[in-house]
């Protein structure tokens, strides 16, 4: 006879009508919580061989199950096991408790990014997940430092932690001239591999702090360079990872570059208000502890969130706390991840800024500015502040001024592989929408699919 000839003679072995079949599985169901409304001729379709949906198959081996007396499953009945996957208990978003819970949380982020190519790529970012882990580093004060002594397989020395720290410099200069694309992978990795083998390694409490220090730099980073790669809720999990190493490793100054961080995520994906609460956390949290360049560069992330919000007055009065706090900066007892943080990245920061206010004629200055201070292995920003000159000629209605400085932008940006370059060049050809038919616009966006190739841009 046709159908699923399993399903029918477990059916006529259990002694069931299909009503009753239809019957015991809708009862299960209403114990669960659940209204399936099944009758005898849904019993009858699945008997002619229709596959019934999830969890109806389930249910059949459980009812079926009871009254033979034995334990069935779903490919016993001639069915297929469609049951949705179990969901991943580790979402990464989570404050880690104690010290061994963030020894695993990195390995476990680092480990699903690289064996799963899609790991979080349909997930969307959450400002709102940064306030637990901000509040938990804020708030962590006075508190006793963290034990950070481990007996683990192989002995960790001061100079495996200065030879993290070196690699991150490296990576961070490579991140500037080349934008994150390229290097996520290898970053990621290399972080992977020191979380196996050093964080669960053997060391003291000294070794330790500054390990913990060490790897809180090299999760920033992953983290900045899956947001420069477009990654943003792989780069939202990366950070509050990084926010908690700092925090173990007593490392308040670095921490707040963390949060600084986190407000520039959150201000370029459109979340102004919470951009100054995260950088006006880092400052306070700091409680003294960043020298004049590190509050520099929070008070700018703070003027970036003012000028999303269209607030100017509180935007110039960040900007101005941040130049005169640069001012005093003499860079002797700047630590390494601030000192890229000179007058030309504060000349950045104000063309930005100033961009977000729709102020065109002071951010084509301060990105001029900016430009000019320029020394060499900053390609990303150079592309950035050219891409900001053409919007703001475009402001001004200078239409062939915008597509040339436009041109020059793409000429640096395809040296690059970075979503953010991608991004503003994006939305300036956007703007130029309402000028398709002028000869220099045509002549530009001929020119952007050239250089591009084919990528989305």
């Amino acid at each position: 006879m046709a159908g699923n000839g399993d399903l029918r003679a477990l059916v006529e072995e259990a002694g069931l009508t299909r009503r009753e079949v239809a019957r015991w599985v809708n009862a299960v169901a209403e114990r669960r919580g659940q209204h399936l409304g099944c009758t005898h001729t849904s019993v009858a379709r699945w008997l002619d061989g229709a596959q019934p949906r999830w969890p109806i198959p389930l249910l059949l081996a459980e009812v079926l199950g009871r009254r033979l007396g034995c334990e069935l499953t779903v490919a016993d009945l001639g069915l297929r096991d469609r049951r949705p996957p179990a969901p991943d208990p580790f979402d990464g978003l989570s404050v880690a408790r104690t010290v061994s819970d963030i020894r695993r949380a990195v390995v476990e982020l680092t480990g699903r990014d690289m064996n799963r190519r899609n790991f979080l790529l349909g997930s969307t970012f959450g400002a709102a997940a940064f306030s637990s882990p901000a509040l938990f580093w804020s708030t962590a004060t006075g508190a006793e430092p963290e034990l950070m002594e481990h007996g683990g397989t192989g002995r960790v020395r001061e100079a495996d932690v200065e030879r993290i720290r070196q690699t991150v410099v490296m990576f961070r200069k490579l991140d500037r001239a080349q934008g994150g694309g390229d290097l996520r992978d290898t970053v990621v990795n290399h972080l992977n591999g020191v979380a196996r083998t050093k964080l669960s390694g053997s060391y003291g409490d000294d070794v330790g702090r500054g390990l913990f220090r060490a790897v809180a730099e090299l999760t920033e980073l992953a983290g900045w360079l899956s947001f420069d790669s477009g990654r943003h809720a792989l780069a939202q999990r990366y950070h509050i990872q990084a926010l908690r190493l700092a925090q173990a490793a007593d490392d308040r100054a670095y921490g707040a570059y963390v949060m600084a961080n986190m407000a520039c995520q959150a201000v370029y994906l459109g979340h102004g208000w919470e951009a100054v609460q995260l950088a006006r956390a880092a400052q306070q949290g700091a409680r003294g502890s960043l020298t004049h360049r590190g509050q520099a560069l929070v008070q700018a992330m703070e003027a970036r969130g003012h000028a999303a919000l269209g607030d100017q007055r509180s935007c110039a009065e960040a900007l101005s706390r941040a130049e005169l706090n640069l001012e005093r900066a003499d860079g002797q007892e700047d630590p390494a991840w601030c000192q890229y943080f000179d007058k030309a990245e504060l000349r950045h920061e104000f063309a930005h800024c100033h961009r977000d206010l729709h102020v065109p004629s002071a951010t084509q200055e301060f990105a001029n500015e900016a430009i000019g201070l320029r020394t060499d292995g900053y390609t990303r920003r150079c592309a950035q502040d050219t891409t900001f000159m053409a919007a703001a000629h475009l402001d001004e209605g200078e239409l062939d001024q915008a597509c040339a400085k436009a041109n020059e932008a793409l000429e640096i940006a395809v040296t690059l592989n970075s979503s953010q370059c991608n991004d503003f060049l994006r939305e300036f050809r956007t703007r130029l929408k309402p000028y398709a038919g002028e000869r220099v616009v045509r002549d530009f966006t001929e020119h952007a699919e050239e250089m591009y190739a084919g990528m989305a841009v």
